[in-house]
């Protein structure tokens, strides 16, 4: 009675009283008759232990009086499960338990008779496993009974040789240098000439590895064989990897234009805290012109400067959509999976007027694994001087001042500081003075997956970097979301989404000043804590760190990036995906000079804030076909609207009497300055692009692009923008199987025309400035408008034109990948800011007129040096030259020679390139003796100018003007870079090496001026 109320308690418990509860009762009652029943069928342990062997392919040995006579259910063993789960489901029940030995294998022993022995720890010791055949798989019933423990001791095996000879899969060729390894050793040798090896192995049971630089890496069981001929497969892996294009992706083998890819791996040996300095020496034809100030990306150039007046930077595209309003410096490089460069016209004509300087691809990270993987990625550094002008040190700057007064012919008096200084013998060294500790840092996490339905990846970064130059300072502040869910089978759905907030907050120190500075300077005063503002106390020389010391100056840009997407299946190769872009970007500069009294200044500030929002709107839709056996067509359409507004404000005031809230109390001071301004700009586009594939071999690719910038004049809003390319993949013709050192051959040619709209908004139109004006003694100011620029409605698109021919090759089974590239590009109707007479009532005109031209050659060049077991040896050379000049300019001829002028104002010469250096010609030092009519007033030690033209276009004996020409230019000979890395096992070291070769830039730092010889220090040079 007892338990039948237990049970129906239970059942309240449980469930409550139901009505079929008496059914339940029933069904306990003949539960254990249906268990007899359904009970699943029994097998020998004998027979599982073979099927285990075969399934799963490795050596299982046990004793037959250990298994004799002891059975398992048959369903024990599960499919899709690791071996040790089933032989702990199987073993453990019947009070066996198993030991893997070093070399794979499983041993089955007994617990019992184990610890029925008085040697309890006696067993197989590892790795040496009976491996005679009787012993394989298990012991026969004709083996000799012997104690457990006696098989502890099994015979020594005789290691046995291996020979063979590996070949290439394709051509049958013996391939030398084939590293031939045991699996999970480091014993192993390589092939011969013949391709022969010869291995000692210690059982059948060893794997061989074989691996060679450009092959698949391939395995095999040695078994009872003592020959084994393997044939290797040529690893088209590089060659199948996708790089991405416009609005797109293609694979390496198939692109028609002058696409490069940057090895991303290879650059995170490096401490980069901006995306810029990845680009440095890794492409050909790509120059980074970096400032070295930390967090800012300097200037970046592809192929040269096609244009004089007009933007030359190239422009970034973002995980497939232009990156409007970002910067490079923005995005955290260790977000970053892929960067691919457009560099000829056929490649960046898609994007039409924003890719005329080429096209910097960018992809960030996505989830790849299945389980989140949670990545932490830190470092610490530090930086310093890499190079120091050499600017005259305490003695060598006497000996120059003893030197003007020879010259002189008088006293070059020293100021009262440095006199005070020298006969203290008190000296300084002016870039230390400057100098603060410069370390750099990175702490990022990241968290990654992926599922059949959604992948995702989030980060978060804090970078920080100082140079070693006084008050320069970066910090950011960074996080990633990217998000992709297939919603359905037909419909994918994402976000690609980036924040980032950087503080450039300090103040420099004047590198200028500094390098004027006497080593007899004091730049404090006697205090020692307060800085001099004239530490030599002459008007040219300023204090250059009075600034970084004295004045609050707050600088803060964020920016928030997103893309959000939507990608429709249509039907079979016809797809739609919509793109909507937002970038927001906001930035603050709050500035505050305090009141210094050594100065006799009150305090001073500014505040300036600035915001501007880009939308991107694209609609795109693809279809891709095969319309036969071997041929197949890949077609794009784009629509797109992009749309920039911005708006900035700007107050300060003088003469803040009081310090304490700093920028944040302008209105207590006098001077008032407010200014702000709105602005904003369109762009309306179209595209079309179609590839066509002929047997993997033929590419062709024709595209037409046509964009409207609303700040072009009425009638020249629009311009159209085509392209073509070919590309030839020689290396698949059947005449090209006979050479056999080429693995992979293309040639590419391409032409195409991009356009320039990079130039503000209202730029055709007449604007306005503001003017403050008096009428009369003891009047109010008035404010009054006047205009400021000239209207041009003829104001359009500055095109290139340029033409690529190119060529990739990989030899040598891959160990040498080359890509190389001839190009050359005309831009005309240059969007020029012409130097006019200022009678006009404007100093400058802007139209469209002009044309400068680039030629260039590109290498891009990676070798695998050394591969030799878990060492490898790889460079990466990237090796460019470009030649660029003017070849037209405004057509004046206003001396009437029939040679149109050159604009000298501007600094623009036709047939010199652009950057050039116009001067005398130097021709020596005048000599006592020398005749000294050429420069009136000469004498000698001074300076001899070579005697180039007169008014009649001949040397007229004088020294005028007419004698200037270009003497030289800022254009390097050749740009190059060079990367090596080197790894053993998991230990990687990376150099890296830039370099330009030639150039000239003017340096006033040589000698700013005859008159200030005698209070400022220049660079140690001959004179």
């Amino acid at each position: 009675m007892k338990r039948t109320i237990q049970v129906l308690l239970l059942g309240v418990l449980l469930g409550g009283v139901q009505p079929s509860f008496s059914q339940f009762l029933a069904s306990a009652q003949t539960a254990q008759s249906k268990d007899t029943a359904n009970k699943p069928s029994q097998k020998k342990l004998k027979e599982v232990l073979r099927e285990l062997k075969e399934q799963y392919q490795v050596d299982i040995l046990f004793f037959d009086r250990n298994v004799e006579g002891l059975t398992v259910q048959s369903n024990v063993v599960k499919p899709n499960v690791k071996l040790e789960q089933n032989l702990e489901a199987v073993l453990k029940p019947l009070g066996l338990r198993y030991k893997k030995s070093k070399n794979g294998g499983y041993v089955i022993s007994d617990k019992r008779a184990e610890r029925r022995s008085d040697q309890s720890e006696a067993r197989f010791p590892e790795g040496d496993l009976p491996t005679t055949p009787k012993a394989i798989g298990h012991a026969t019933e004709n083996t000799v009974e012997t104690p457990f423990s006696a098989v502890t001791e099994p015979a020594k095996i005789v290691d046995k040789i291996v020979k063979g000879k590996v070949t290439d899969a394709e051509k049958g060729e013996a391939l030398p240098g084939v590293n031939v390894i045991i699996k999970g050793t480091q014993r192993g040798t390589t092939t011969n000439a013949q391709g022969e090896y010869s291995v000692s192995v210690a059982d059948n049971n060893v794997v061989l590895v074989f691996s060679f630089v450009g092959y698949v890496a391939q395995e095999t069981t040695v078994g009872d064989r003592t020959q084994i001929a393997v044939s290797l497969k040529v690893d088209n892996k590089s060659l199948e990897e996708v790089v991405v294009v416009g609005y797109g992706t293609q694979k390496k083998k198939d692109l028609t234009g002058a696409v490069a890819s940057v090895n991303i791996e290879d650059t995170r040996l490096q401490p980069n805290t901006n995306a810029a300095q990845i680009l440095r020496g890794t492409t050909a034809g790509v120059q980074v012109i970096d400032n070295g100030r930390p967090g800012q990306n300097g200037s970046i150039r592809i192929r040269g400067i096609n244009s004089i007046s007009a933007s030359t930077a190239p422009l970034i595209v973002l995980d497939g959509i232009i990156y409007a309003g970002g910067s490079l410096a923005d995005i955290n490089p260790n977000d970053i999976e892929s960067i691919d460069i457009l560099k000829d016209a056929s490649s960046t004509a898609i994007y039409g007027s924003l890719a005329t300087n080429g096209v910097i691809e960018i992809t960030t990270k996505k989830g790849k694994s299945g389980k989140p993987k949670f990545s932490l990625n830190s470092y610490m550094g530090a930086s310093d001087y890499a190079y120091l002008p050499n600017y005259r040190n305490a003695e060598q700057y006497l000996a120059a001042r003893k030197d003007a007064e020879l010259a002189e012919g008088g006293a070059v008096p020293f100021s009262v500081i440095e006199l005070a200084n020298i006969a203290a013998g008190k000296t300084i060294n002016p870039f230390e003075e400057i100098k603060q500790a410069a370390p750099m840092f990175n702490y990022e996490l990241s968290v990654s997956g992926k599922t059949d339905r959604v992948n995702y990846f989030f980060s978060g970064a804090y970078t920080g970097s100082k140079s070693p130059v006084k008050g320069d300072n970066f910090t950011r502040l960074s996080s990633r979301l990217n998000l992709g869910v297939q919603a359905t089978d037909w419909l994918k759905i994402g976000i690609n989404s980036g924040f980032s907030s950087r503080d450039n907050s300090g103040v420099r120190a004047s590198l200028l000043n500094t390098s004027y500075l006497s080593p007899y300077a004091s730049l404090f005063l006697e205090d020692g804590v307060s800085p001099n503002p004239l530490p030599q106390n002459w008007g040219l020389v300023s204090n250059p760190i009075l600034g970084a010391l004295l004045d609050d100056n707050k600088a803060v840009t964020n920016i928030l990036f997103s893309n959000a997407y939507a990608d429709v299946s249509i039907w079979k190769g016809l797809s739609y995906k919509l793109n909507a872009g937002y970038t927001r970007t906001d930035s603050k500069s709050f500035f505050y000079s305090p009141s210094y009294a050594p100065l006799n200044r009150p305090g001073s500030g500014s505040k300036r804030q600035g915001e501007n929002q880009n939308l991107t709107l694209e609609n795109i839709v693809k279809y891709q076909q095969k319309l036969a056996k071997n041929h197949s067509v890949d077609l794009t359409l784009l629509y797109g609207v992009y749309q920039l507004t911005s708006q900035a404000s700007f107050l300060s005031s003088q003469n803040i009497f009081n310090d304490a809230l700093g920028y944040n109390a302008l209105e207590i001071g006098e001077g008032y300055v407010i200014d702000a301004s709105a602005a904003q700009n369109r762009q309306i586009s179209g595209m079309a692009r179609v590839g066509y594939n002929i047997a993997s071999k033929y590419f062709f690719t024709l595209s037409m692009r046509r964009d409207g910038y609303s700040a072009f004049g009425a009638g020249k809003k629009y311009g159209v923008f085509p392209a073509a390319a070919f590309s030839w993949n020689i290396s698949d013709e059947d005449f090209f199987k006979n050479i056999k050192k080429i693995d992979f051959l293309k040639l590419r040619a391409s032409w195409g025309r991009n356009g320039n709209r990079g130039v503000s908004e209202y730029s055709s139109l007449s604007q306005v400035g503001q003017n403050n004006y008096v009428f009369g003694n003891g009047s109010p100011t008035s404010v009054g408008l006047s205009t400021t620029t000239l209207a041009n409605p003829n104001l359009g698109w500055e095109t290139t034109e340029s033409f690529n021919l190119g060529a990739d090759i990989q030899a040598f089974v891959k160990r040498i990948t080359a890509s190389v590239n001839f190009y050359s590009s005309n831009t005309f109707d240059l969007l020029l800011n012409q130097t006019i007479p200022n009678t006009n009532g404007f100093e400058n005109f802007l139209r469209n007129i002009g044309e400068t031209k680039n030629t260039g050659f590109e290498l891009d060049l990676k070798t695998v040096n050394v591969q030799k077991n878990d060492f490898t040896w790889n460079t990466n050379l990237a090796f460019s030259v470009n030649r660029n000049k003017v070849l037209k300019l405004t057509g004046r001829d206003i001396n009437k020679d029939g040679v149109e002028d050159d604009d000298i104002a501007s600094g623009w010469f036709i047939g010199y390139p652009l950057g050039s250096n116009y001067d005398y010609v130097f021709d020596g030092i005048f000599q006592q003796g020398d005749d000294l009519s050429l420069i009136p007033g000469a004498k000698a030690g001074d300076i001899r100018f070579k005697d180039i033209s007169g008014p009649n276009g001949v040397p007229d004996g004088k020294i005028t003007p007419a004698d200037r020409m270009v003497v030289s230019n800022n254009q390097a000979k050749f740009n190059m870079g060079i990367t090596n890395i080197f790894s053993y096992k998991n230990f990687s070291l990376s150099t890296a090496l830039t370099i330009r070769e030639g150039g000239y830039s003017s340096n006033s730092l040589i000698n700013p001026g005859s008159n200030f010889f005698d209070q400022a220090n220049f660079l140690n040079t001959p004179y």
